[in-house]
């Protein structure tokens, strides 16, 4: 009993991590649904130690000191409690211990502690909102220190020559930077997952997923062929543009539907719960009674749920597939736990209302969430595009000095051979070598900013990673239109 009990102790302290309050949130959502059907005590415990959610492993640490130690439940949830890593897994741990020893009814107690839950993860969800949007602010000051760098560079190379070493630590600095302004974004965003995998996820994801690794290498290859035929690298961004865009918007179409399905999915739960309860019928025959046209975003799921129900297949393999044919994380979770709780006896009508406060709190927060990064995206879109043309601008001065430096000291050897004095023009003089490697650095950097200028936008906005093309595209787009246009603009200007 004692090398049970030290062993449990240590495997415990290995598993037991941080319980975000959304994750704290989905366990007492899940607990609460799963108590009211009445289930036991035992019963309850066991449930709540199989769910999906980094608060398992401290259910779980609980039954086995109830099971092989002998102890009772509140003694149990105390002794779990002093131990945890989480302030918020603690106290509820030590409420529960409580409410377990004064007989209170745990439905009651953890209804309750989900409304609390829920105002736990909307205040602190807002906080990170509100750090997202400075460190978004923050990221275009970046983005113009690192285009600056560069400029720096171009126009320093324009009075004298630069070692290789100090460009190279130039170019490295600003790629830093730019990492380190994604890195931030990325901290302080709220942490979510929000779509299954695509591989798993609805007809669109999964079609999206297949164009992504064709056209990937495809765009690579496109855009050096066009670089060797036309000999202009705008084109060449053009092309590489133009295949990753197919695969950019079908993720923004999919991404958009997906959030529809999320708002819609809350109201289908109370829908079925309350046809369920008042007609006294199960949750396969609710299906056939709802009116389809009220969820146009869910109707094709719905469908496929209802018609593999009538087909007598597995309903947990139902329900299972019809979370991940949506797409939704979300809908994927609380689907399960909608069915699982109402299959071992609970009544639908709550379960549904409980489920739905769940999924509307998390539809709620992440519409302000994407209202945020729909601001920065433009923003960073604005701000790359300025960056970009600045560093083109700067390049194609750079390339026109080259031949004025060029030409002047070709008549300042024409008048040496003449017996004239030459003039020492104090200035960097280019050969063939520096100016490819100048413009090496500034194609570089472009890369660079657009690259982290989309990476940051898809970890700010937290949805479908594959959107990601979508943002790709349009700065490559952007980048080839300012090599195309602004170097004949400078050559009009200099004129």
């Amino acid at each position: 009993m004692n090398s049970s009990r030290s062993s449990q102790k240590r495997d415990d302290s290995s598993t037991f991590r941080r319980v975000t309050p959304f994750d704290m949130f989905y366990q007492l959502t899940y607990m609460s649904a799963m108590a009211s059907s009445g289930i036991s005590r035992s019963k309850l415990f066991l449930i709540a130690a199989q769910s999906q959610c980094t608060a398992s492993p401290y259910f779980h640490a609980i039954n086995n000191l109830v099971e092989e130690v002998r102890y009772d439940y509140p003694e149990a949830c105390r002794l779990v409690g002093t131990r945890s890593k989480s302030e918020n897994m603690r106290t509820f741990l030590f409420r529960l211990a409580d409410s377990l020893r004064s007989g209170e009814p745990l439905p009651e107690f953890l209804t309750r502690e989900a409304e609390v839950q829920s105002d736990d993860y909307r205040n602190e969800y807002e906080r990170n909102l509100e750090n997202l949007k400075q460190w978004t602010n923050a990221f275009s000051s970046i983005t113009i220190s690192v285009g600056l760098i560069i400029i720096i560079q171009m126009i320093t190379a324009m009075i004298y020559s630069t070692s290789v070493n100090t460009i190279a630590m130039l170019v490295l600095g600003g790629a830093m930077m730019s990492g380190f302004g994604v890195w931030i974004i990325f901290r302080s965003a709220p942490r979510e997952l929000m779509n299954v995998t695509p591989s798993k996820g609805s007809e669109q994801q999964r079609r999206a997923l297949r164009l992504f690794k064709i056209v990937v290498p495809v765009s690579v290859l496109v855009g050096a062929l066009m670089a060797l035929v036309s000999g202009s690298l705008g084109i060449a961004l053009l092309s590489a543009g133009a295949c990753l865009l197919p695969v950019g918007v079908i993720s923004m179409m999919s991404d958009r539907v997906t959030n529809k399905k999320d708002v819609e999915f809350g109201t289908l739960l109370r829908s079925i719960g309350g046809i369920a309860t008042s007609s006294g019928t199960t949750l396969k025959q609710a299906l056939g009674r709802i009116e389809l046209s009220s969820f146009p975003a869910l109707e094709e799921d719905i469908q496929r749920l209802a018609t593999r129900l009538v087909a007598r297949i597995d309903p947990d393999i139902c329900w299972r597939q019809f979370g991940l044919e949506t797409g939704s994380r979300l809908i994927s979770e609380v689907s399960s736990v909608f069915y699982g709780a109402v299959k071992i006896g609970g009544d639908p009508e709550r379960v549904g209302y409980v489920c739905s406060l769940f999924v509307a709190r998390s539809t709620q927060l992440r519409a302000k969430r994407r209202l945020v990064a729909g601001t920065f995206s433009a923003l960073a879109t604005v701000m790359h595009s300025m960056v970009t043309g600045l560093i083109v601008f700067v390049l194609a001065i750079v390339n026109s000095f080259s031949i004025m430096v060029e030409k002047l000291s070709a008549e300042q050897m024409d008048n040496s051979m003449n017996g004239e004095q030459m003039m020492s023009l104090g200035l960097a003089e280019f050969t063939p070598e520096d100016l490819a490697r100048l413009g090496v650095i500034a194609i570089f950097m472009v890369l660079v900013v657009a690259v982290t200028s989309s990476s940051a936008v898809i970890v700010a906005d937290g949805g479908l990673k594959l959107k990601f093309c979508f943002y790709l595209a349009l700065t490559i787009f952007i980048a080839g239109v300012c090599f195309i246009a602004v170097p004949p603009l400078v050559a009009g200007i200099l004129k």
